[in-house]
């Protein structure tokens, strides 16, 4: 992110290639171009400010007609500050008279990282056709994303659920255009830009036919398109260095957080080092229901698949063959990110379950317990306030270090 910031503030991003490329190929084919990512400035996947900077780069470069589709946020925001960042991409836009909005949609369905086909293909159809999109005028617009966020019985709508809005009908994404994905974070990424750039895993009426995809950073090291800003790999970190010392490791998440325990912690490689095993438990299935008054997310259940990552890892460390043991428990922090006090008590308390169980193996198998808190949110969650906070993480150890391992 530092090296994008970097480039955003002194516009070096302006000579980017790929950049440079995209705007070639736009001029060059339709005269259109693009950009679907998040707008806001919760800075985990995304940054506004590089958004505005791009569409002065692509006016400045004479591509004809430009698009925005924007993914509301709600979770690394507050979750209906939504119509702020539409306001201020308006304004953008309006100062200097370039790039049209035409579409938005929550990250729930744009952004899914767990294989949830029918949240994505609802993404895509509304980018393509419409389909499914609530239809309304730029100038209604905030009005009627603030009428959803006030809904009478508990029935609101946060950015983060956000059905989708068509507002160009002009800006549905056409055979041989050039579509420029521009989160900086790949890990949700990585299922919308399949289906634009390969044939969709699923059954949709329209695929626009010969795009040109460019993505801010390489959301998979094997992809064939350009990429802003390429992967620079982390040297020595502590699984590589693990693997150099012929050390044995096992790594294992639920789908949710896979990646953290496996290209976040290797330092942004995907693949595995040498002695390295990885094991992903399915993170539980939450029925989609496409309704203005529904929000389904991890608040209905909890307790996730922590249980079933505890067992997993508890039954890794019993057979003593991996020296180190990875995993990570997550339903605090997305379950805290819906807003409800409730189940995220629940969820802290099936983690702390968990933690016990992982403990006890530890215990009976000579292992160091090692419990490391990363951002925080679910110690000061509610309704109006989702986002992580900067709260200090803590670490915990358990145990004295003996022969077989470390956790």
């Amino acid at each position: 992110m530092l090296r994008i910031d970097l480039a955003i503030a002194d516009r070096t991003i302006y000579h980017n290639p790929a950049l440079l490329k995209a705007f070639d190929t736009a001029r060059s084919k339709t005269g259109r171009i693009h950009f679907l990512g998040m707008v806001s400035d919760g800075g985990v996947h995304s940054n506004i400010n590089h958004l505005f900077v791009l569409l002065e780069a692509a006016k400045q470069h004479g591509v004809r007609k430009c698009f925005v589709h924007m993914f509301s946020d709600g979770v690394d925001t507050a979750p209906t500050s939504g119509a702020r960042y539409v306001q201020k991409l308006l304004d953008n836009m309006k100062e200097n008279c370039y790039g049209k909005l035409a579409s938005v949609i929550g990250r729930y369905y744009s952004m899914d990282r767990d294989k949830k086909w029918d949240r994505t293909k609802i993404a895509y159809e509304a980018f393509t056709q419409g389909k499914e999109s609530q239809k309304f005028s730029v100038e209604n617009l905030i009005a009627f994303m603030e009428q959803k966020y006030s809904f009478p019985g508990g029935k609101d709508q946060s950015d983060e659920m956000m059905q989708p809005i068509l507002l160009s009908p002009e800006g549905l994404i056409s055979d041989d255009d050039t579509v420029v994905f521009f989160n900086t974070r790949g890990d949700r990424m990585e299922q919308l830009v399949e289906t634009f750039a390969f044939k969709p895993p699923f059954e949709t009426d329209f695929s626009p036919l010969n795009l040109h995809v460019f993505t801010m950073t390489a959301y998979r090291w094997n992809w064939p398109f350009p990429v802003l800003f390429p992967l620079v790999s982390m040297k020595n970190v502590l699984a590589e260095h693990l693997a150099k010392q012929g050390v044995a490791q096992f790594h294992c998440a639920e789908t949710e957080r896979f990646p953290q325990v496996t290209t976040w912690f290797n330092g942004g490689v995907q693949h595995a080092f040498e002695k390295e095993e990885r094991l992903m438990i399915p993170s539980p299935s939450i029925p989609l229901v496409v309704s203005p008054t529904v929000q389904p997310a991890y608040d209905l259940k909890p307790d996730m698949s922590c249980m079933e990552v505890a067992v997993e890892v508890s039954e890794i460390i019993a057979g003593t063959k991996f020296p180190f043991v990875l995993c990570n428990l997550c339903p605090p922090d997305l379950v805290a990110h819906t807003g409800a006090i409730g189940p995220t008590i629940e969820a802290v308390a099936a983690t702390d379950k968990a933690i016990g169980v992982i403990r006890r193996a530890c215990e009976m198998h000579g292992y160091v317990l090692c419990v490391v808190g990363t951002y925080g949110n679910a110690e000061k969650v509610d309704a109006s306030s989702t986002a992580h906070t900067t709260s200090k993480g803590d670490m915990l150890e358990d145990g004295t270090l003996c022969s077989h391992g470390y956790l």
